[in-house]
């Protein structure tokens, strides 16, 4: 099935060689059929199709697949879908409401769906998760260790990786309340107090809210543990990644890692 999709969007529109050449000629497997593979453009015999057969422009120029050869930092075209190639892969996802953070969703649509199919076939997974009915930022990257620094909520040895939310709730924010989420609640199944980093009431009776930590549900159970209850929740910020007000609801773009990782 993998093959009959990555084919079907890579239709082949120039044809280099007989069959019986690709047959000989890819015995060897060159190094831009591995990197082609490392893309996740799908199976090596698939990769060595896309190479021989499909029309590719390689930064512009068209390659010839007798002498030229594909390395990472390309930006390639193939049969007309651009693809930059790179080692690792860093998304910023605006996720809808109805989707699944998963493989492989029970009752909803995954949000793996809104990305393109050979960033899920290189490994891409999300760093952390948004409930189902939770909107906004979502990050995603196949480099482990990308994912970890913001999961395990530190950069380096201070700089901790902050979550903004903004939430609407069932009932109006008062000061004692606010007062008890920045001093701390607890949660059950906690043994210490939870806090959150910062909080603000907006015009409209929203209220912003960050936190440090992880936990299971977090900000929904920090609501109800001063008395409140989410009705909405949107993520606007991760770390240094805020979610841009131009991006639309399914829509990813690119991100720089260095952010995180440093330079």
């Amino acid at each position: 099935q993998q093959r009959n999709e990555i084919m079907h969007t890579l239709k082949p529109t120039v044809k280099h060689f007989s069959p019986k050449n690709l047959k000989n000629i890819s015995m060897k497997v060159r190094p831009s059929i591995k990197i082609l593979q490392s893309q996740g453009l799908g199976s090596r015999k698939i990769c060595e199709e896309i190479f021989w057969n499909s029309e590719i422009f390689r930064n512009g120029v068209l390659l010839n697949p007798e002498t030229d050869e594909i390395s990472m930092g390309d930006h390639l075209k193939i049969d007309g879908k651009d693809y930059e190639v790179s080692h690792f892969k860093y998304v910023l996802l605006h996720k809808p409401a109805g989707y699944e953070t998963s493989h492989k969703p029970s009752r909803h649509k995954s949000v793996y769906d809104l990305l393109p199919k050979h960033y899920v076939s290189r490994g891409l997974q999300a760093a952390g998760r948004l409930d189902v009915d939770t909107t906004g930022l979502l990050l995603f990257s196949d480099n482990g260790q990308f994912i970890h620094k913001l999961i395990s909520g530190k950069v380096g040895l201070r700089k901790e990786i902050e979550k903004i939310y903004i939430i609407k709730p069932d009932l109006p924010v008062s000061e004692k309340q606010m007062t008890s989420l920045l001093e701390g609640v607890y949660l059950e199944d906690e043994p210490d107090e939870v806090c959150a980093s910062q909080v603000e009431l907006l015009d409209d009776g929203r209220l912003l809210m960050g936190i440090t930590t992880g936990k299971y549900h977090q900000v929904k159970r920090m609501l109800a543990a001063v008395g409140n209850h989410v009705d909405g929740l949107h993520r606007v910020q991760v770390g240094p990644y805020a979610l841009p007000d131009e991006l639309l609801e399914g829509a990813y773009l690119e991100i720089d890692p260095s952010l995180v990782l440093g330079s």
